[in-house]
C-alpha cells in the first residue's frame, strides 16, 4: 500500500482544485461566445417580395417575408395596408421554409400606395419589427386643401390675390353673394317641386305663383352676382380675357356658364308646366352639386350624388316653408291645412338632409376628429345645430296642429329665421375647405454631439422628397451610420418606415465651423397615408455608439 504524506495530499489537492478553476473558466468562455454568437443571430428580414419602394405595374397576389432565422410560432403579425390606413384583408399570414417565411394573400388591390408592416418574433425570444410601402400602379395623390382650391382648378395656383382692406370688402362681397344665390336657389328650386302639390288650394297655388314670379327674378340677380364676384376673384391681375378661357376651356368656367344660362331662363318659369319647372330645378341642383367639394372626392357618382340629394331636400324644406309662411299671412286657416302637408314633407326632407349630410362628411374627412379643424368644420357643426333647433321648431308647430290649433306666427317667424341662417352658413363653409391645408416640414435643432435639418416637401399623404443634413464634430470622425425612421403616432401597431438615404452634393451654405457635414436626399411615397408622425434621426458615431436621436412629430391631412 503507498501512503502519502501530509504536504504529498496538499500538493495533490492544489492541482486538483486548479483543474476544477480551468475547467470553470473555460465553461464561462465557452458560455460567452455562445451567448455573443445568439446574441448576433436575431432574426433580421433579409428579402420581401414585392420589395421595399417596388413600383408594380399589375397587383401582387401575396406578400412573402424571410427571416435570418425561424419565428415563434405563436407571435407572427403580417398586415398590408391601405392609403386609408386601413387592412386589406383580415386573412392570417401562413408559414413557409421551416419557420422563417411568412406569407400572405391579398385580395384584388387597385393602384395606390401599400404599407406592408410585420411584428415578429424570433426563436429566441427577441422582438423584431418594421414596415415598407410599394406601389400598385400609377396613383392620384389623395385629395387635400390644394385639390379644392377653385384658383387651382383653374390654372391660377399660388398666385398672389392681394391682402388688406380690398380683399376684406372682396371676400365680403364675395361671401354675400354667395349666400343671396343659395337663398334664391333652394327657394326657387323648391317651388319648383312643390309644383308637384296637384291638390293645393287656390290660396296656395295663388301664393306659390307670386312667389316665383318674384323669387324668380331675384334668383336671376343673384346668379349674375355670384358668377361675376367669383370670377373677379379668380382672375385678379389678369386680363379680361381670362374670362373667356375660364369660361369655355374650364370644367369650373363651364359650370359658371350653365348657371348664367338657367339665371336668363329662370324669370320663364312661371309660364312653364310642371315638367319644365322639375327639369330646370333638377339642372340647376346637379350644377351646384358639381361644383362643389363633393366633385373633389371619389367614387365621384357617389359624392356628387349625395350632394344633390341632400340640395333636393334641402329645396323642399326651404320652399315649402316660405310658402307656408306666405299662405298663412294670407289666410291663416288654410295656412294650418297646408302645414299639415308640409310637416310630413319636412320631416322626411329633414331625414334625408341628416343622411346625406352625414354620409358626405364621412367621404370628406378620413375621421370626425377633422370637423375640429378647419372653418369649414366649425360651420358645419354650427349649421348641424342651427338643424336641431329646427326640428325643435317643427315638433312645436306639429304639436299645435295635432292639437287642431293654427301654427304659432312666432313659431313660423322662428324657422324661417333658422332657415336664414342655414343658408347664410351654407354659403360660408361650401366655400371653405373641409381639409386642412398642407405645409412642407423643416425642422431644424442643434446640438454640441449634432446638428441636424429635415425638409419634407409638400409634406403630404403620398409621395415626397426628404432632405437630411447632418453636422458632427470634426474630432469625432465619420459617422458609421445615419438613418431616418418614420413612425406612424396614431397606429402604435404599425412598425417604423426606414426612409432609403442616398448621399448628395450640397449647394447651401450652411457649414458650421469645426463640422463636418453629410447630407442625403430620398423621394418616395413614405408617408403613405395620412395621420400624426415621427420622424427620428439616428446616428452611429466613428465609434459605434448611437447619439441621442433627434425627433420631431407632425401631422399631415
Amino acid at each position: 500500500m503507498t501512503h502519502t504524506t501530509i504536504d504529498q495530499r496538499i500538493r495533490l489537492g492544489g492541482k486538483t482544485w486548479a483543474r476544477v478553476l480551468y475547467l470553470l473558466l473555460g465553461l464561462l468562455l465557452a458560455g460567452g461566445a455562445l451567448a455573443v454568437q445568439t446574441a448576433s443571430a436575431h432574426a433580421s428580414l433579409v428579402q420581401a417580395t414585392p420589395q421595399q419602394d417596388a413600383k408594380l405595374t399589375e397587383a401582387p397576389s401575396f406578400v412573402e417575408l424571410r427571416f435570418s432565422e425561424r419565428l415563434d410560432a405563436a407571435e407572427a403579425r403580417l398586415r398590408v395596408l391601405d392609403d386609408q390606413s386601413k387592412a386589406v384583408t383580415s386573412a392570417k399570414p401562413e408559414r413557409f421554409d421551416q419557420g422563417k417565411g411568412l406569407r400572405l394573400a391579398l385580395p384584388k388591390l387597385g393602384e395606390g400606395h401599400y404599407t406592408v408592416t410585420y411584428d415578429v418574433i424570433s426563436a429566441d425570444g427577441h422582438p423584431v419589427s418594421g414596415a415598407y410601402v410599394f406601389t400598385v400602379g400609377n396613383p392620384p395623390p389623395l385629395p387635400d386643401a390644394s385639390q379644392l382650391d377653385p384658383h387651382a382648378q383653374i390654372g391660377h395656383a399660388g398666385h398672389n390675390h392681394g391682402g388688406g382692406q380690398d380683399l376684406t370688402t372682396q371676400l365680403f362681397l364675395l361671401y354675400a353673394s354667395r349666400i343671396a344665390y343659395y337663398a334664391g336657389l333652394l327657394v326657387l328650386a323648391g317651388l319648383m317641386l312643390w309644383s308637384l302639390y296637384r291638390s293645393a288650394s287656390p290660396i296656395v297655388r295663388e301664393a306659390r305663383e307670386g312667389a316665383v314670379r318674384f323669387v324668380s327674378k331675384y334668383t336671376t340677380l343673384a346668379i349674375i352676382a355670384y358668377v361675376v364676384f367669383q370670377m373677379a376673384n379668380l382672375t385678379q391681375g389678369e386680363p379680361f380675357s381670362e374670362w373667356g378661357r375660364i369660361l369655355t376651356e374650364t370644367t369650373i368656367g363651364r359650370l359658371y356658364a350653365a348657371e348664367l344660362l338657367l339665371a336668363l331662363a329662370a324669370p320663364l318659369l312661371s309660364g312653364l308646366g310642371t315638367a319644365g319647372r322639375l327639369f330646370w330645378a333638377a339642372v340647376a341642383l346637379f350644377i351646384e352639386a358639381w361644383s362643389g367639394h363633393a366633385a373633389a372626392f371619389s367614387p365621384i357618382a357617389y359624392t356628387v350624388g349625395l350632394d344633390f340629394v341632400h340640395l333636393l331636400a334641402a329645396s323642399l324644406w326651404g320652399g315649402g316653408l316660405a310658402l307656408l309662411v306666405l299662405v298663412w299671412r294670407k289666410e291663416r286657416p288654410e295656412a294650418g291645412r297646408f302645414a299639415l302637408v308640409f310637416s310630413k314633407w319636412a320631416l322626411i326632407a329633414f331625414l334625408l338632409l341628416w343622411v346625406t349630410g352625414a354620409l358626405s362628411t364621412l367621404a370628406f374627412l378620413p375621421t370626425l376628429e377633422y370637423l375640429l379643424y378647419t372653418a369649414w368644420g366649425t360651420w358645419l357643426l354650427v349649421k348641424a345645430g342651427l338643424s336641431l333647433l329646427v326640428v325643435v321648431a317643427a315638433f312645436l308647430i306639429r304639436l299645435r296642429l295635432r292639437r287642431g290649433d293654427l301654427p304659432h306666427g312666432h313659431l313660423l317667424k322662428a324657422d324661417l329665421g333658422l332657415l336664414a341662417g342655414i343658408v347664410f352658413c351654407v354659403g360660408i363653409f361650401t366655400y371653405q375647405t373641409p381639409l386642412p391645408a398642407n405645409a412642407p416640414l423643416s425642422f431644424h435643432e442643434m446640438g454640441t454631439d449634432m446638428h441636424v435639418t429635415l425638409r419634407i416637401t409638400p409634406n403630404v399623404p403620398g409621395d415626397n422628397a426628404f432632405t437630411l443634413k447632418v453636422w458632427t464634430p470634426e474630432k469625432a470622425g465619420d459617422p458609421k451610420s445615419i438613418a431616418l425612421r418614420l413612425k406612424p403616432l396614431d397606429r402604435e401597431d404599425i412598425g417604423a418606415i426606414e426612409v432609403p438615404l442616398k448621399p448628395y452634393e450640397d449647394s447651401e451654405l450652411d457649414d458650421f465651423p469645426e463640422y463636418n457635414k453629410y447630407t442625403f436626399k430620398a423621394q418616395g411615397p413614405y408617408l403613405a397615408f395620412r395621420g400624426k408622425w415621427e420622424a427620428e434621426i439616428r446616428v452611429v458615431d466613428a465609434n459605434g455608439d448611437e447619439l441621442k436621436p433627434r425627433k420631431t412629430t407632425f401631422r399631415i391631412y
